[in-house]
């Protein structure tokens, strides 16, 4: 549960995200979402409530502590160094990693499994949008996460590249890692996630499969719209 200056914002709000699954949350603006994941990576104080990873209490450490139990996050403005594809894998690499050997193997083979060797001498200024995606993509998974939260990594994208970023979100997932994403377009969810939450009126209003959620009553009333039925 959380509110600002007495007014609430999310109401006893539980989710649970099970080892290598998609899970999406979706709703309305203004619903919580972002502060979701405020509270999650330790930017806001939950009024009540916990956040566990693997069995382990999060809520009161630090927003480092919880990277290392394995939470990662990029946020809607995917902030890039200004500076090469290479360096900004290879910076991220060298603050994470002790043995300078391994930084640079990992950052090469992160290089390889995110297409970006033929950008790797590009400042990250002049990437498009997915190409910048990637590179986000490649630098989280540095630390080996066990849960990812992306927030609407796939907004503002033509189609293809939609497609082609949900190909290496899937490629993510089986990995092993679990990953809650947002998005405003439902149908960009509903094609890679396992279940769907539904956030309204500070709490959620729907939860299950996409083909659940989207007969909910109050999910389609409240976010969804009888068009989409």
């Amino acid at each position: 549960s959380k509110s600002f200056d007495g007014r609430p914002i999310l109401k006893k709000i539980s989710l649970n995200i099970h080892k290598g699954e998609i899970v999406g949350v979706l709703g309305p603006n203004g619903c919580g979402k972002s502060t979701l994941y405020g509270i999650c990576i330790g930017e806001h104080n939950a009024d009540g409530g916990k956040v566990i990873l693997n069995n382990k209490e999060l809520h009161e450490l630090p927003i480092h502590k919880r990277a290392e139990a394995g939470l990662a996050y990029i946020p809607q403005q995917r902030n890039l160094f200004d500076m090469s594809v290479y360096d900004n894998i290879y910076g991220i690499c060298q603050i994470c990693i002790k043995d300078p050997a391994e930084q640079i193997s990992t950052t090469e083979q992160l290089l390889n499994q995110f297409n970006l060797q033929h950008l790797r001498k590009l400042n990250a200024s002049v990437l498009s949008g997915g190409e910048r995606a990637r590179v986000a993509l490649s630098r989280i998974m540095i630390n080996k996460p066990k849960v990812i939260l992306l927030d609407e990594i796939l907004g503002n994208m033509d189609p293809l590249i939609i497609q082609d970023i949900q190909k290496y979100i899937v490629k993510i997932q089986s990995l092993g890692c679990s990953i809650l994403i947002t998005d405003h377009q439902v149908q960009n969810l509903f094609n890679i996630v396992d279940r769907v939450y539904v956030l309204g009126d500070q709490s959620i209003i729907a939860e299950g499969t996409p083909s659940q959620v989207i007969r909910s009553s109050k999910a389609i009333e409240q976010y969804f719209g009888k068009q989409n039925i």
